[in-house]
């Protein structure tokens, strides 16, 4: 008898073991060992890894698509694994780098797309700072798209970058578009044959679809539907909550929330975007139904499915749109005048998308220049009729060169590539500089950075702490990873063989009760009645160290 898969990742002859029996719709676990007795070199997890994207490859194949649009490659997620429990806690810079060129080797030789996905802010802006090298991007560079990332990028670093978030932002999560929405609103009203062709096929405006099926929802809940079926127990609005309130969100979502902008403006009815927003440690206030009182908003134009009678759908609804959410409008053309929308998943076909361009544009002083423009799209597709019609009034950022809508699965996987590359050049976070367990995956320039900071805090005062520019320099030292201040004793310093901020100072003398106690709580090392000429002043504490050294070295 042969071998079970089981077996044979138990005995380490294979690495990844995809779980079986898990539901289709679902994420599929593939376990991926890590060297069972840890490791010393980083490039030990390289066959892991390559291993891991093949069988996730060929499992992702077998696996129905859920989305819309077929992706053109499959999607694969690994996290930094090896880094913590795995034997690599020491050699996060090595091991993030195996990773990242393991992860683009393999992934590319066998067509798949890989997100590795870091939990820790401090690996995070390591990884970000890394993947700013342009090797990196060369589809976008191929397609003259890296700069206009790092354009925005920059813009994103001041605070001015203000998202916009369109349906099709949504669309990766498995949200529907417009068409397949009516067709699976229409499926709902218990329409016939001929009445079906009629709306889906009639040639009748998507708004003027929408008036229909909410009528005929309105005139079933009023009475028994055609052919004698129940009766609809939800209103028009609660149907189309329904339909697009889904659970999981997918990468647009994802990396715009990670941008982390104070702005934010959305179409769509769903909560994706600040359930990614939350994950990323900002809960954001939604004008105008939250309740939470956040410094960084999300403004829903069009309602939401937490009160799905809010949502525009209608031409009804979209005309006493005016009068019902003017305030809401005013946010927009008041606040973001002196900001730079972002435009992303619009068709520009949108009416109210429209108007916003429009009332935004009018309301710009008059000193603005016209070829300014105020605001960037991406499109999925190049139009010089677009180009043309939008001069001076928004930036168009195709994804392809084509002008017909023929390879949209591509064109969908190239902008998640762009949004992938504003987030990493607009991220501007070192926090792992000072951080914990991070000296060792330092470059030799930051290191020396490190330990000079370090020093300089170690060596301050009671006096100069208490001085109010300290404050500043505290949170500095804070975002660059240090931990608070209760968490360090002044006394602590960093050491010079093992880089941790592990030294204590060693006092000689005959020590009285209180250097006792202080010793006994770690905060000082006794170091003997006999004092000489260059005695060691610290010692580290770290019990695979125990270095001592003069604060001059």
């Amino acid at each position: 008898m042969g071998r079970t898969r089981h077996s044979e990742y138990t005995d380490g002859s294979k690495f990844a073991l995809p779980l079986s029996g898990w539901a289709p719709h679902l994420p599929l676990p593939i376990l991926t060992a890590v060297p069972l007795k840890g490791f010393e070199d980083a490039a030990d997890l390289g066959p892991r890894i390559k291993e891991f994207i093949r069988v996730g490859a060929k499992e992702a194949r077998k696996r129905p698509n859920l989305v819309g649009s077929a992706r053109p490659n499959p999607l694969l997620a690994m996290p930094s694994f090896g880094t913590a429990g795995g034997g690599g806690r020491l050699l996060k810079r090595a091991v993030l780098q195996v990773i990242l060129d393991q992860a683009r080797e393999t992934a590319s030789e066998i067509g798949v797309d890989v997100v590795i996905v870091l939990r820790d802010e401090r690996m995070f802006a390591l990884a970000q700072v890394k993947r700013k090298d342009p090797q990196y991007w060369g589809e976008l560079t191929e397609r003259g798209l890296l700069n206009e990332a790092r354009r925005l990028a920059d813009i994103a670093k001041t605070g001015r970058l203000v998202p916009f978030l369109g349906a099709g932002v949504s669309v990766s999560a498995g949200a529907p578009i417009w068409a397949d929405l009516i067709k699976s609103l229409a499926d709902g009203a218990h329409l016939d044959q001929a009445e079906s062709d009629s709306l889906l096929k009639g040639g009748l405006d998507s708004l003027d679809q929408a008036a229909y099926l909410r009528a005929r929802y309105d005139s079933q809940s009023r009475g028994v539907a055609p052919g004698g079926t129940t009766k609809p127990t939800m209103s028009f609005n609660e149907e189309i909550a329904k339909r697009v309130d889904v659970a999981q969100y997918g990468l647009a979502p994802a990396l715009l929330a990670g941008l982390r902008t104070e702005q934010a403006i959305t179409m769509n009815y769903d909560l994706l975007f600040e359930t990614a927003s939350a994950d990323v440690g900002d809960v954001r206030t939604v004008i105008p139904d939250s309740s939470v009182n956040g410094e960084k908003w999300l403004l829903k134009l069009h309602g939401s499915v937490k009160n799905p009678e809010s949502i525009v759908l209608t031409r009804d609804d979209y005309l006493g749109y005016s009068t019902s959410r003017e305030a809401l409008s005013a946010i927009v053309k008041a606040t973001l005048i002196t900001n730079h929308l972002f435009f992303v998943g619009f068709g520009l076909k949108d009416d109210h998308f429209h108007e916003i361009i429009h009332d935004v544009r009018r309301a710009m002083p008059q000193s603005a220049e016209v070829g300014d423009s105020f605001a960037t799209a991406l499109t999925l597709s190049d139009n010089p009729l677009h180009a043309a019609v939008w001069d001076g009034k928004l930036q168009l950022i195709p994804m392809s060169q084509q002008s017909d809508h023929k390879d949209i699965p591509a064109s969908a996987r190239t902008l998640e590539i762009f949004l992938d590359a504003l987030l990493a050049f607009s991220t501007d976070s070192h926090s792992y500089l000072l951080a914990e367990e991070y000296e060792h995956a330092l470059s030799e320039p930051e290191r020396t950075l490190r330990e000079d900071l370090l020093e300089f805090y170690a060596f301050r005062t009671d006096d100069e702490r208490q001085a109010e520019p300290w404050n500043v320099i505290a949170r500095a030292l804070r975002n660059l990873g240090l931990p608070d201040d209760d968490a360090l004793t002044p006394t602590e310093a960093i050491c010079p063989n093992c880089g941790q901020f592990t030294g204590i100072p060693i006092i000689y003398g005959l020590p009285g009760a209180d250097d006792m106690e202080r010793a006994s709580r770690g905060e000082i090392a006794i170091g003997g009645c006999l004092m000489g000429v260059a005695m060691p002043e610290w010692r580290c504490t770290n019990p695979n160290c125990t270095s001592e050294w003069a604060r001059e070295s």
